[in-house]
């Protein structure tokens, strides 16, 4: 792994489990361009594991008859959305930023604050 950052290319799809980071553009679509290393895209993978594990236990909880868990599933899944858009923010080029920012979500989620930075 190198410590040099390079460009990569994200792609999100809200409600599903589908989340990639490519290195190449190529031919494919993709939602937000970012500058990161090797490792710092690894995590972000790690976070897109997190939330497809939390998707899958948010689907189990929503066909249980009854239940007596708290929403602590929907909330881990939140919680990992959250840092990944952190993360794009913190790694995106400007283009990027301006994009999330006209999105909204720079605002919503906070995320030009140092303290909520998960990384």
């Amino acid at each position: 792994m190198t410590l040099d950052k390079k460009h990569y290319y994200v792609t999100l799809q809200a409600g599903t489990t589908v989340a990639e980071i490519r290195d190449e553009k190529g031919s494919a679509t993709y939602d937000f361009e970012i500058e990161a290393t090797d490792v710092q895209v690894g995590m972000m993978r790690d976070l897109f594991n997190n939330c497809v594990h939390g998707d899958f236990m948010m689907w189990m909880h929503g066909h249980t008859l009854w239940s007596d868990m708290p929403d602590r599933d929907n909330d881990e899944y939140d919680d990992n959305l959250r840092a990944i858009y952190q993360l794009i923010y913190q790694y995106g080029t400007e283009k990027t930023k301006s994009d999330l920012e006209q999105m909204g979500l720079v605002k919503l989620l906070g995320l030009d604050r140092e303290e909520l930075r998960p990384f």
